[in-house]
């Protein structure tokens, strides 16, 4: 591709710059379009999926390093619907107590799809080079457009919306009322720039867009390290003593270890009802991992220890989101605002801070990539603390009046319908509901 379109220089950096800032830029938009309850997710979803897919199939085809960026930005703006939209619609459908598991299965979607990526790839370029008249590079996106048309309309088809404005064919009425009732009461209205604004002046004036927004912004440049910026990749290369394949399937140790911590912390977070725990946790296994590297004179084993236990540090893109999920269901747009700000926030972060504490120059040992960590994920847990001392001082409020929201170890707050047999809890809720 390098050589096709004529990339120069700092080109390709620059494609990749261009992505964010249309990713950051967004954010915010597809969260206030998610949350006015005037177009359908059945809807907003699967556009921005077609549309993201005309853009990678029109990349197939770009001459020139203008086109790549354009198309780049475009597909960025779109693509920023996606992370943030889903956990919103997850904590729309879903009560704290499941809501972990759940985002724990999207978040982890996402590693395992690195798995087979990699193995995918090297089979469509060298199977289908010069088919066609079409580049092995080409050819990838052309098939990612034709593997993205079908699963938009399948969203078109059968996702369910939210609980309010659920209209999916597969579910009865009853159960489309049920998907109501089970859930605390809460506010349904459509966007209006009344209502707007009283959520604009609540989202300023709360400390869950805030905190959220910085818990996010370090935790996942800190807790993510290995990942985001490739540091076992560049291990394993400057040994020399690893082959080319070997390079490419070791890091998939790695990301296993990422994908099974993030799914066991984070339902463990639902059964404990303690998403604080989570941060900690996650500050332990990275400490250790950074600890190691500092001193690098460490055995071959002792590393391959340091960048695989720091798996664990993803554990955030699940067990937080869901955890201000749950702090913000007072309102939907400040839930919303919160969680695309969590991703926006983090991305621009990383922006500075990946060009200062992580430059290439420096690989593979970081250092100063490493005391960033130390000090960053520090300030997280700093953070995560902060959260729990608000949500009890601050409880958040849901509209009946009741105090539905969990508090940080997932309890409703002043409630002790946790200690309560299953059963008991269905008959509560069920009360609660009829009341209100």
């Amino acid at each position: 591709m390098k050589e096709d379109v004529g990339f120069r220089g700092n080109d390709y950096t620059f494609a990749g710059s261009i992505f964010t800032a249309g990713y950051v830029i967004g954010q915010l938009p597809s969260a206030l379009v998610l949350s006015s309850n005037r177009v359908p997710a059945r809807i907003w979803f699967p556009f921005c999926m077609l549309m993201w897919g005309i853009c990678t199939l029109a990349l197939a085809f770009v001459k020139t390093p203008h086109q790549v960026w354009g198309l780049r930005f475009t597909m960025a703006i779109f693509e920023a619907s996606t992370f943030s939209g889903t956990h919103y619609i997850l904590g729309s459908w879903y009560k704290d107590c499941e809501l972990g598991a759940r985002t724990a299965v999207f978040a982890t979607a996402a590693q395992v799809g690195t798995l087979f990526s990699g193995v995918m790839q090297g089979a469509i370029i060298q199977t289908l080079e010069g088919k066609a008249g079409l580049s092995g590079w080409q050819w990838l996106f052309v098939i990612d457009f034709l593997i993205t048309v079908p699963i938009a309309a399948y969203g078109l088809l059968m996702f369910p919306d939210t609980p309010h404005t659920v209209k999916a064919f597969w579910l009865s009425e009853d159960e489309r009322k049920l998907c109501i009732d089970r859930l605390p009461p809460r506010e349904h209205v459509q966007m209006t720039w009344a209502v707007l604004r009283k959520s604009g002046r609540k989202i300023i004036s709360s400390w869950q867009w805030y905190l959220f927004s910085l818990l996010f912004t370090l935790s996942a440049t800190s807790f993510e390290k290995t990942g985001v910026y490739s540091e076992f990749l560049f291990f394993l290369k400057s040994t020399g003593t690893y082959t080319k394949a070997q390079i490419n399937y070791y890091p998939s140790i790695f990301t296993t270890v990422a994908i099974v911590s993030t799914y066991g912390l984070t339902v463990m977070s639902d059964r404990t009802g303690n998403r604080f725990i989570v941060n900690p946790i996650m500050f332990t296994s990275v400490f250790i991992s950074c600890v190691i590297l500092l001193v690098w004179d460490v055995s071959v084993g002792a590393k391959w220890f340091a960048y695989i236990i720091a798996g664990f540090g993803y554990a955030g893109q699940a067990s937080n989101f869901a955890w201000a999920n749950s702090m913000c269901r007072e309102d939907d747009v400040l839930r919303a605002i919160t969680l695309a700000s969590m991703n926006m926030f983090s991305n621009i972060w990383n922006i500075w801070y990946a060009i200062v504490c992580w430059p290439i120059v420096d690989a593979p040992r970081f250092r100063n990539g490493q005391i960033a960590t130390l000090v960053t994920g520090a300030v997280s847990v700093g953070i995560a603390c902060a959260i729990v001392y608000c949500s009890r001082r601050f409880p958040p409020k849901m509209p009946s009046g009741e105090d539905d929201a969990m508090d940080w170890e997932g309890a409703p707050a002043g409630d002790s319908s946790h200690d309560l047999p299953a059963d008991d809890k269905e008959v509560k809720a069920s009360t609660a509901v009829l009341q209100a």
